[in-house]
C-alpha cells in the first residue's frame, strides 16, 4: 500500500466521520433525510462530471459497475437507517464499520481479487476486524451491561447487516469501476474521473431514495421529516461531506494492490473520533475501549508492513 493512498484515506476518513454525525444528530435518520443527502451528494459531483470531458462517452462495463454499486449503495442507505433508529450510532457504527474488514477480505482472498494478501496482511485486517467489534461494546457511558447491550444490538442488528454487506459489495464493485473508467480514458485527470463516476453511481441512488420518500409523504406516514428536514443544515452539509470522502477514497483505489487495504484503512476513522472526543470534547474512554483503539492501530501498522 502506497503512501499516497495513506493520505488520500487519511483525509477521507475525516469528512466520513463527520457525515455519520450530522445523519445521527439530525434525529431524523429517515428516506426523507437520505433521500435530500443524496441529492446534496449527486449535485456536489456534478461538477466535477461535467469537467471532466468523459461523462456521455462512458463504456457500458463502467455503467455497469456503476449500476450495481448504486443498487446496494441504496439497500446500505436503508440499513443504516434502520440501524440508527433502533441502535446508539456508538453501537451501531463500529460493528457496521466491522464486518466489511473481514467480508471484503475473505471475498478477495476466495475469488482472487487484487494482489494476492500476505500473511501479515490477513493477520493485521482480522485484528482490526476484532478491535471494531470490541470497539462496539465498549463504551460504558450508556450504563448499560453487556448483556443489555446485546438486547439493544438485536434491534439494529438487521439495519447492521444490510449496512456492512451493502458497504461489502460497492466497494468491490466501485474498485472495479475506477479500473475500468481508468482503463479506458488513461488521460483523464483521476480527481474528475472518479467524480464522474460517483456522480453517475449517486444518480440512480438519488431516484430510488426520492421514490421512497415521496410514496411515506404521500402516504403521510413520513411523520412530517421531509418538512422538517428541508429547512435543516444536516443533510446538505452530511450529503456535500460523504461526497469528498467517497471521491478520495475512489482516487486511492488507483494506488492499492488489493481492495482490501482501502476497506481496512477506512477503520482508521474509529480512532480518530475517539480520541478528538477525548482530547476535545473531554469524553472519557473506558479501559476496553483503549484495548480496542490499541488493537485498531496494531492491525493497521500491520497492513501497512
Amino acid at each position: 500500500m502506497s503512501w499516497t493512498a495513506f493520505l488520500l484515506i487519511a483525509a477521507s476518513i475525516a469528512m466520513h466521520s463527520l457525515w455519520h454525525f450530522l445523519c445521527k444528530s439530525s434525529g431524523k435518520s429517515s428516506w426523507a433525510f437520505f433521500a435530500l443527502f443524496s441529492t446534496s451528494l449527486f449535485l456536489t459531483m456534478l461538477p466535477f462530471a461535467l469537467c471532466s470531458g468523459i461523462l456521455f462517452k462512458l463504456d457500458e462495463q463502467t455503467l455497469r459497475f456503476a449500476l450495481i454499486s448504486s443498487v446496494v449503495a441504496g439497500l446500505g442507505d436503508l440499513g443504516l437507517m434502520l440501524a440508527y433508529k433502533y441502535s446508539d450510532i456508538s453501537l451501531a457504527y463500529p460493528m457496521a464499520r466491522a464486518l466489511p474488514v473481514f467480508l471484503t477480505m475473505a471475498g478477495c482472498v476466495i475469488f482472487d481479487w487484487g494482489k494476492s494478501l500476505g500473511t501479515l496482511a490477513i493477520t493485521g485486517m482480522l485484528i482490526i476486524f476484532a478491535g471494531c467489534m470490541l470497539m462496539a461494546f465498549s463504551n460504558n457511558s450508556s450504563g448499560k451491561t453487556l448483556r443489555e447491550k446485546l438486547a439493544f444490538v438485536k434491534k439494529g442488528l438487521p439495519g447492521i447487516l444490510l449496512a456492512a454487506f451493502a458497504t461489502t459489495a460497492y466497494t468491490v464493485s466501485d474498485s472495479f469501476g475506477v479500473k475500468s473508467i481508468m482503463e479506458h480514458f488513461p488521460d483523464c485527470n483521476k480527481l474528475l474521473a472518479a467524480g464522474t463516476y460517483s456522480c453517475i453511481r449517486e444518480s440512480l441512488v438519488t431516484v430510488a431514495l426520492w421514490g421512497g420518500a415521496g410514496w411515506l409523504a404521500f402516504r403521510k406516514k413520513d411523520e412530517g421529516n421531509l418538512k422538517a428536514l428541508v429547512k435543516t443544515y444536516h443533510p446538505y452539509a452530511a450529503g456535500i461531506f460523504a461526497a469528498l470522502a467517497y471521491v478520495l477514497i475512489l482516487i486511492s483505489m488507483n494506488y492499492v494492490s488489493n481492495v482490501s487495504f482501502v476497506q481496512s484503512f477506512r477503520q482508521l476513522s474509529l480512532p480518530l473520533s475517539a480520541l478528538l472526543g477525548y482530547f476535545i470534547l473531554k469524553e472519557k474512554i473506558s479501559k476496553l475501549r483503549w484495548l480496542a483503539l490499541l488493537l485498531i492501530m496494531a492491525g493497521l501498522l500491520m497492513s501497512i508492513f
